[in-house]
């Protein structure tokens, strides 16, 4: 048998193979690397693996990783291109602050349709920012976050969390916001008029499933949550409001919370076929400077759903004016604009001290509204339409009388009542 030799070259080959390890390749965080799974960011690290900005950590994150960020203020604007949890740890030592530069667009912008989730930050919307957590993507989750507007300009519409499902979006969008403190930063004096900065506090558009809950949410120059309709008037929303703080949301035009198309649309409108629910339960909706800005809790314009067990005493002021939109009212139901009416239900609510009205329904509510067993602020029930003493029930021309009695005779709200 003839014996074959290898060259002496691969026979060196095969020799430091088996007795001499190879050193394994850095991992590749550029793009199109697999990146990591989780990633910590500590802006004293001098190590290698470890980042020193959260923007570092997020291009050397994984798609569906962790990025776990130190205490530490943050001076950087944040785009988030990918899906991943962004959360601070270590908390016992200080917040995680972002606090972005002044820039024309957004302190955290993200900028992809894979499932985010923001946790525990501090974010600071400067000046120039017109949002604090903008982003058009499929899934969003803000939990345990505070956004704050720090110095907000005059002029522009500011949306401190803000996200959009609207066309062209590959699916529908999904917000969640829990547990979170949302602060516009403006206090008004009681009569203070316009101009004033127009910062909004939470804003959920578009074909979107929207969950915000646990929060407290305030001191907005305009609404507290917005959800609305694609700016086409189409699509489908499903919104659920649920045991919220609202306080001083000075939404000149409309309501503190708002259900309905676009705000900024002028009437009249296109024709609007836009469908959904949006349930307004468990809340607390205040009005604690007394300004005469706010001339509804609720404006409910559209959808269907129930706007049940919510605490609004002492919001309507007597100086609160009609707009183009509204009339003053604790809750407003309908549209003056040609929107489709609106089907909810309102029952179980603690409505009391609101000048004006209570409940007020607009001239399109062709169908009488269930409205029975709310404590109007009155053992005797609701004025207005009705014979007691308490807030007013008040129905516009054209409209049908609300369904009111039985109602309540004390405060229901806060209990586990079916009935009355």
């Amino acid at each position: 048998m003839k014996t074959q030799f290898l060259p002496a070259a691969a026979v060196a080959l095969l020799t430091l193979a088996c007795d001499t390890p190879a050193p394994l390749a850095s991992p590749s965080f550029a793009a199109g690397g697999v990146g990591r799974l989780s990633v910590l960011v500590n802006p004293n690290s001098s190590d290698h693996g470890t980042a020193k900005t959260i923007q570092e950590g997020i291009e050397m994150v994984a798609s569906g990783g962790k990025v776990l960020v130190l205490p530490g203020t943050y001076n950087e604007a944040i785009v988030i291109d990918k899906g991943l949890t962004l959360e601070a740890v270590g908390g016992e030592s200080g917040p995680v602050v972002v606090t972005a530069p002044e820039t024309p667009f957004a302190a955290i912008e993200i900028a992809t349709t894979e499932p985010v989730i923001i946790r525990g930050l501090t974010v600071h919307a400067r000046r120039s920012a017109i949002s604090g957590i903008p982003g058009q993507s499929e899934d969003v989750t803000v939990e345990r976050t505070t956004v704050l507007a720090i110095d907000p300009p005059l002029g522009v519409a500011v949306f401190l969390i803000d996200v959009v499902g609207d066309a062209p979006m590959p699916r529908r969008g999904r917000l969640v916001v829990r547990e979170s403190f949302v602060d516009g930063g403006i206090s008004f004096e009681r009569t203070q008029a316009p101009p004033f900065p127009q910062v909004f506090g939470i804003r959920a558009g578009g074909d979107i499933d929207a969950w915000i809950e646990g929060n407290v949410i305030r001191r907005t120059g305009g609404a507290c949550v917005i959800v609305q309709t694609r700016q086409d008037l189409g699509g489908s929303l499903e919104a659920d409001i649920v045991r919220n703080m609202f306080d001083e949301c000075h939404a000149g035009r409309a309501g503190a919370l708002i259900a309905g198309p676009p705000i900024l649309r002028n009437p009249p409108l296109p024709a609007v076929t836009a469908t959904g629910t949006v349930n307004i339960v468990g809340n607390t909706i205040r009005n604690s400077r007394g300004s005469c800005l706010v001339p509804n809790a609720i404006y409910y314009e559209l959808y269907t759903g129930r706007i049940e067990r919510n605490q609004i005493e002492h919001f309507v002021e007597e100086c609160a004016a009609a707009t183009d939109r509204v009339l003053p009212s604790a809750i407003w139901v309908g549209s003056l604009r040609g929107v489709p009416a609106p089907t909810p239900t309102v029952r179980f609510n603690d409505i009391v001290g609101n000048a004006q009205a209570g409940l007020r329904v607009a001239g399109n509510i062709s169908t009488p509204l269930e409205a029975r067993c709310n404590w109007w602020g009155s053992a005797t029930g609701p004025s207005g339409a009705g014979s007691g003493s308490g807030d007013a029930v008040l129905v516009e021309a054209g409209a049908v009388t609300p369904l009111f009695t039985p109602f309540a005779t004390g405060p229901i709200a806060g209990t586990d009542a079916t009935t009355c």
